[in-house]
């Protein structure tokens, strides 16, 4: 069976694991490349799931589709364990102006904003700037910003959807607490101890190791590898969850169809005739391009 890490990132790796991700990377037999929303694997092919600080970066009416992805690989009874920002612990924090919480977080995420006090760290966990996700405007003719948060959850939210999408037993977890072995190791940096350390400018420098942004070639410099499972104890929501039965996406009736939300409209923009072809136009020219370059 496999155990699959999905957005691990091109710098993670682990003996006796598969890795999943859209960012470039070489594929071979255990590293893939691709969509969490269609994973290249066979039903029931893996025993668990990991993800880590991945579900924020999607658009919240796309999750269920990746939860029920997950359901398609893994096998009944096996074990999906998830990382998000804790939208209860940040939201606490802010209301009670806690400094100290966010002075800690700080340490955990260096890009943390702190010009716009508690308000702008607090929404900065919801909504962030990146690379994940493009934003244009209406008329398609002007790229506007990048962006990596587009949503946060508390655990009840990612209860609701973990059960209607075919799993069951939904516990909120300890730090590095599983009853799968290898979730006891934390994140960090191969060939160092497996213990957590604050992923910061201080920590690279101690250990004479190198990760920043380019910004005139456009890209990270990195140079070290990682390996491990949970990170960001103070700001991170931990749940795990099991495989009760399969449900099959055809089938399956989307909270988007519910009325006790408006998330249908985040697709009405595609009745608008004058957009409907510019988008039409946008798409044929991308998947020109796409096969030119493959």
């Amino acid at each position: 069976m496999i155990k699959l890490n999905v957005g691990a990132s091109p710098i993670w790796s682990m003996e006796g694991w598969h890795t999943l991700d859209h960012k470039f990377r070489e594929n071979t037999d255990t590293s893939l490349q691709g969509d969490a929303a269609n994973i290249p694997l066979d039903p029931k092919t893996c025993s668990t799931v990991f993800t880590s600080h991945m579900f924020e970066h999607i658009p919240h009416v796309k999750l269920e589709e990746i939860l029920l992805e997950f359901n398609r690989v893994l096998e009944n009874d096996g074990i999906l364990r998830i990382l998000t920002p804790d939208l209860k612990k940040v939201a606490k924090a802010y209301i009670e102006e806690d400094e100290e919480f966010f002075k800690e977080a700080k340490l955990e995420d260096e890009s943390l904003r702190t010009d716009l006090g508690f308000g702008g760290m607090f929404m900065n966990f919801i909504v962030s700037p990146g690379q994940d996700t493009a934003l244009f405007n209406r008329n398609l003719d002007q790229f506007i910003a990048g962006y990596a948060h587009l949503y946060s959850y508390d655990f009840n939210m990612l209860k609701i959807l973990l059960e209607r999408t075919g799993f069951y037993q939904v516990k909120e977890m300890p730090f590095c607490k599983s009853e799968e072995e290898d979730y006891e190791i934390p994140l960090h940096v191969a060939g160092m101890e497996p213990e957590w350390k604050n992923f910061n400018q201080q920590f690279y420098k101690e250990n004479n190791l190198v990760h920043y942004y380019d910004d005139v070639k456009g890209e990270y410099n990195i140079n070290f590898k990682v390996t491990g499972f949970d990170r960001d104890p103070l700001t991170s929501l931990i749940i795990e969850a099991k495989k009760k039965e399969n449900i099959k996406a055809e089938d399956y009736d989307s909270l988007n169809n519910s009325p006790l939300n408006y998330n249908n409209y985040a697709w009405s923009l595609l009745k608008d005739n004058q957009f409907l072809k510019r988008h039409d136009v946008m798409i044929e020219a991308v998947n020109k391009l796409n096969k030119e370059e493959s």
